[in-house]
């Protein structure tokens, strides 16, 4: 019995330790969940969202969080510069999401915060990077969230929640990131953020005052790259076609015209994707195969889908569209000069001794392959056979 009061009692205390380290880490370190680098003059301007703690159930007019930001010729000497603003030491393990302002990205290149975040001690691997578009990271930090406590963890779920629904956005890392930089036969590409509405109202609490505000921060298409400098941007509806073409497209929604005026849309069930690089009379050629099963979500025209003629139609339609789609994406590629896609990477593959014949002058013969695109669409269910819209 003795020893049963005495194991008691040791647990008791090593609960209560555990207890007290919680509380002291949380009195003697700031949270940083969001960092942001943007290009100065002379260097970098390092931003950074630090969780403003306050006693729980206790009404208090502070923010959630508090920003801070300093400029200098390194990133890490910026950091440094940051930390001494603070009376608590920065944790930097808990940063969800890491924003690259647009005039870093265009002009100096992204490879230098990249080897920051993979250098540094502490850093979680699966820190999200996003560019920003048309704004500084910067300001995207200081921009009130309507629904999540927490700004940066807003801007985090919201991506999450894109690729498993709707598909034009996925989650990127630096390493992810860091490895296409670096590739010879694929481009990187970057998920981006803007502000939708005015920045200055965006930064003011009193904008989410009402039941909807009027400026706010959105995903907005996927940043493109060439080498580690943006060369360019693709709207939503390209970044799920990449998405697709590249096989990685888990849920989404398609719309294609059945009429002059009126279309017809596609909830994405299952999607596949091949593709097949091969050199035909001394020029790269790729056969791209996709295929498409969905659900019949919406029909704005006039037709009986009890006839299965009409849901042949329907799919044709939609194979049409999104070849056209496809080749949208493709041209975009080559208009940047930019291999995103990865075409270089499938012929390697495909036929690794043309691939040596080549790669040192891949940027140039990709602007000259050809391509053979075959789409099929499979439409699944499409609700009560004997509904005419």
């Amino acid at each position: 019995m003795k020893k049963l009061v005495l194991l008691f009692i040791i647990f008791f205390f090593f609960i209560f330790s555990l207890g007290n380290l919680n509380i002291n880490e949380l009195n003697e370190n700031a949270f940083v969940y969001g960092l942001g680098v943007d290009k100065t003059k002379d260097g970098y301007r390092v931003s950074m969202q630090i969780v403003n703690p306050h006693p729980l159930n206790t009404p208090t007019d502070k923010p959630s969080v508090v920003v801070y930001e300093d400029e200098a010729r390194s990133i890490g000497k910026a950091v440094e510069l940051v930390s001494k603003k603070t009376p608590r030491e920065l944790l930097l393990s808990q940063i969800q999401v890491v924003l690259i302002g647009e005039q870093l990205a265009k002009k100096q290149g992204i490879n230098d915060v990249l080897n920051y975040l993979l250098r540094k001690p502490g850093l979680s691997s699966t820190v999200d990077v996003l560019v920003m578009n048309h704004m500084k990271a910067f300001d995207a930090l200081r921009v009130f969230s309507a629904i999540e406590e927490i700004p940066t963890s807003e801007i985090l779920k919201t991506v999450i929640n894109t690729e498993e629904n709707w598909g034009s956005h996925q989650r990127v890392f630096p390493l992810q990131l860091k490895a296409e930089v670096l590739s010879i036969g694929k481009e990187a590409i970057v998920p981006t953020l803007s502000i939708s509405g005015n920045i200055k109202s965006a930064e003011k609490k009193k904008n989410l005052e009402q039941l909807a505000p009027k400026s706010y921060l959105r995903l907005s298409g996927l940043t493109v790259l060439r080498g580690d400098k943006e060369v360019g941007w693709l709207n939503d509806k390209l970044s799920r076609v990449y998405y697709l073409i590249k096989g990685k497209l888990k849920s989404s929604y398609f719309t294609s015209p059945c009429s002059k005026h009126e279309e017809f849309g596609l909830t994405i069930i299952k999607a596949k994707t091949d593709i097949k690089g091969s050199i035909v009379d001394g020029n790269p050629l790729f056969n791209i195969r996709t295929k498409i099963i969905g659900d019949l979500d919406e029909l704005n025209c006039n037709m009986n889908i009890s006839n299965p003629s009409n849901i042949k139609s329907l799919e044709k339609e939609m194979e049409k569209e999104v070849k056209k789609q496809i080749v949208q994406l493709i041209k975009e590629s080559q208009k940047l000069k930019s291999d995103f896609i990865g075409f270089g990477d499938v012929l390697r593959i495909d036929d690794k001794s043309e691939w040596k014949k080549i790669d040192e002058r891949w940027k140039q013969a990709y602007l000259e392959s050809e391509f053979d695109i075959k789409v099929k669409v499979i439409i699944r269910n499409y609700g009560d056979t004997n509904l005419t819209s």
